[in-house]
This record gives C-alpha cells, sequence and structure tokens, in this order.
C-alpha cells in the first residue's frame, strides 16, 4: 500500500466570518470569461473574472479583478479568501509541480502546497474543499474549507455535503440516490429515506419548507413547515440538523433539541437582564444575568457548541468566552481562567473556564449574556439551570 502524505489546512467557521467582514470585493468578469469545472489542469492559468466550479456546481473559486482569489459557498458565502484584495489584476497558477500560486509583473507574491511531484491540477470537490492531486490521482495538498449552513432560497444538488465544523464527524449529504443523509462518525443517524429517486435534490425554501424533490419536480419528503418563512439549515456539532424559520425560532430539527443550560451549577442571581445601573454605566442597562458564584468556580458549556470568541483583558468583561450552539451565543465574562480556545469544538457541559473577578466587576461573578440570532435575549429565557 501506498504511503501519501496530505497536507491540510483548515479554515474555520470563524476564519468565514472574519473573511466576510473584510470587504471582499466582487469585480465584474470580462466578456471572455473561462470556468473550469472541477478541476483547473495543472499549467493553466485563472485570470480576472476566470472560476473554476466543483462538479455539482455548488462551490466556485474565483480570481476576482481586485487580486483577491476566493471560494464562494452555497448562497454566496464566502468560505475562503486569499486576502490578496490589494494586487488588481493578479493571476493564479497550478503549477507543473504542484503548487497553487499567485502571480502579477511576473512575480509570485502567494503559493500554497507542497511541490517537488508532477501534479495532475488543482480541484475544487463537492464537498467544498481544495486540493492538489499527482498525476496517479493521490490527494497531495488540501484546503479544507466547509459550510454548515445555507440560506433560505438555496438547494442541495447531488454529491453536496455541509459539514458542523473541519472535521467529518457530522456530515449531512445530499446524495445521488436521492437520500438526504446526516451521517455521525460515519454511520447514517438520520435521513428522509428518499432513495431510488436518481437526480433528486433539497431545497430550503423561502416560505420555510424544507423539501426533497424528484427529478421531475414532485415532491417527496418535507418537513411542512411552510408558514415558519425562509430562515435557514444548520447542521450543528450536537449532531443535528436543525431548520430555523425567519424570526431565528427553530421550525424543525433531525432530532429532539436539548435545553441549554445555565453555566454554573448554581441558581443564585447577582444581577438581572434590563437592569439600570446608573448613570455612568455603558450600557447602563444590564445587557446579562450574573450568577454569584466564588472565583474558582468551574463554567461549563451549556451544550455541544464551537468557541467563537476568547477575549484576555477587556476593559469591560475582563476574561471571557463567546461559545456559539446553533444560531444562540452564550457569553461567560469576568472570568479568572480560560481553558478553550478559538475554533475549539466542545462538548455537552465541559468545562471551558473558571469563574473571578476580572474586568469592570464589583465581585466575583460570572455575567452571563445571550443572543438569538444576534439578538440579545434575557438569558434565563433561554437557559436552564442544571
Amino acid at each position: 500500500m501506498r504511503s501519501t502524505r496530505i497536507w491540510t489546512r483548515t479554515v474555520t467557521a470563524v476564519t468565514v466570518m472574519a473573511i466576510a467582514l473584510a470587504g471582499i470585493v466582487v469585480t465584474a468578469a470580462p466578456a471572455q470569461a473561462a470556468t473550469y469545472t472541477g478541476l483547473l489542469p495543472a499549467g493553466s492559468k485563472l485570470y480576472p473574472g476566470d472560476s473554476l466550479t466543483s462538479a455539482n456546481g455548488q462551490y466556485r473559486l474565483v480570481m476576482q479583478g481586485d487580486g483577491n482569489l476566493v471560494e464562494y459557498g452555497i448562497g454566496n458565502v464566502v468560505l475562503w479568501a486569499s486576502n490578496t484584495a490589494n494586487k488588481p489584476g493578479a493571476v493564479a497558477v497550478a503549477r507543473m509541480d504542484g503548487y497553487l500560486v499567485l502571480t502579477m509583473n511576473g512575480g509570485i507574491f502567494a503559493k500554497w502546497g507542497p511541490n517537488g511531484y508532477a501534479s495532475k491540477g488543482f480541484s475544487v470537490e463537492p464537498d467544498g474543499s481544495m486540493r492538489t492531486t499527482d498525476t496517479a490521482g493521490v490527494v497531495r495538498w488540501q484546503l479544507t474549507a466547509f459550510q454548515n449552513r445555507v440560506p433560505a432560497g438555496t438547494v442541495l444538488k447531488a454529491g453536496t455535503t455541509l459539514r458542523s465544523d473541519a472535521s467529518t464527524a457530522r456530515v449531512l449529504t445530499m446524495q445521488a440516490d436521492g437520500n438526504l443523509v446526516l451521517y455521525v462518525n460515519g454511520r447514517a443517524a438520520w435521513s428522509t429515506k428518499t432513495y431510488r429517486n436518481p437526480g433528486a435534490w433539497t431545497a430550503v425554501q423561502t416560505d420555510g419548507n424544507l423539501v426533497v424533490y424528484r427529478a421531475d419536480g414532485r415532491a417527496i419528503w418535507s418537513t411542512r413547515t411552510y408558514r415558519a418563512g425562509g430562515g435557514q439549515l444548520l447542521v450543528q456539532v450536537d449532531g443535528n440538523v436543525v431548520l430555523y424559520g425567519k424570526a431565528g425560532t427553530r421550525s424543525w430539527s433531525s432530532k429532539p433539541v436539548t435545553t441549554l443550560l445555565w453555566p454554573v451549577v448554581s441558581s443564585t442571581i447577582s444581577g438581572r437582564y434590563g437592569d439600570d445601573r446608573g448613570a455612568g454605566h455603558v450600557p447602563r442597562y444590564h445587557q446579562g444575568t450574573d450568577a454569584a458564584v466564588k472565583t474558582g468556580t468551574p463554567v461549563y458549556s451549556s451544550g455541544p457548541g464551537t468557541v467563537t470568541k476568547t477575549v484576555a483583558n477587556d476593559p469591560s468583561y475582563g476574561n471571557y468566552v463567546v461559545v456559539t450552539y446553533g444560531v444562540t451565543t452564550v457569553l461567560t465574562a469576568h472570568l479568572s481562567v480560560i481553558e478553550v480556545s478559538t475554533g475549539q469544538v466542545v462538548g455537552a457541559e465541559q468545562e471551558i473556564a473558571k469563574s473571578g473577578n476580572t474586568g469592570q466587576s464589583t465581585g466575583p461573578h460570572v455575567h452571563v449574556e445571550t443572543r438569538v440570532s444576534g439578538t440579545l435575549q434575557d438569558p434565563l429565557t433561554v437557559l436552564r439551570f442544571r
């Protein structure tokens, strides 16, 4: 058996958000822009406006006129970018020696992957990942960009996969046989049972319904949530597929949803959401709820989620952690110790920190803040005491 070393770079969901906010400018493609499908053969180039799409057409890599090489996912979500928007006229080259490079005026200013082998080319795969292979078809380097959610008004075509995170532990696949299947650790955990329908696809509809359509356009399965309004479909790290409606509320899920838990083992509250803290406080009205616990008390995750921010020594919050659970985020602040890192996937009831008295705090406690679809909500209406 041949031993193959695959070089992998992972782009997390947090990175995707940062790129999307960085102000990527999409420039108009020239009239004769070239589009490659599946593979950019070794020795080929992407000029400004050219693109490389996955075989199922759901993911595309675009060489933009501003010099940025960008991969877009379903619904034009930015999955990866070279962050080279200050290089107008740049060209991407899949070199014969295995490197993917960006060039301008004859000089190379960015490159990815190992070299030293005869390359077949650079490809965009049906799951959104990008890779180089040698002439024998062996993967030599891979850039793992993933998509864990799709907005209303989009479809999942045959061969398309969504993943909860950079791993392959939780994968939702629209199979070629017409079955929409959630795999957890390689085993089917849920499906629409619509196999024997080759050519079928799944629509995340703007009316709030998730529907599997046969190749002839006939609906063969749905969530029957057509009154929920268009939201998004999300593959979560708790192994659940959840459909959210227009208001950001859960309208359907592949398995029952467990309530998120209060971050400490205590129900003693020292400050409530919306309390008027008096003039001079910014913000004046309390944005969270305070758990009165002594310094060093374990702070736990509220369920399976992804750490989306860790900050030390913030003037107001002190040390704090933000964990995302589907469309809900839970912030815990004034911590003495942070025990997780940004991008880390945490399990149910995993210890993530210890309470403290850091930042703008008048005594030991944990400040708890919750947002649902970006909107502040009273933590006591979102979280359940342990």
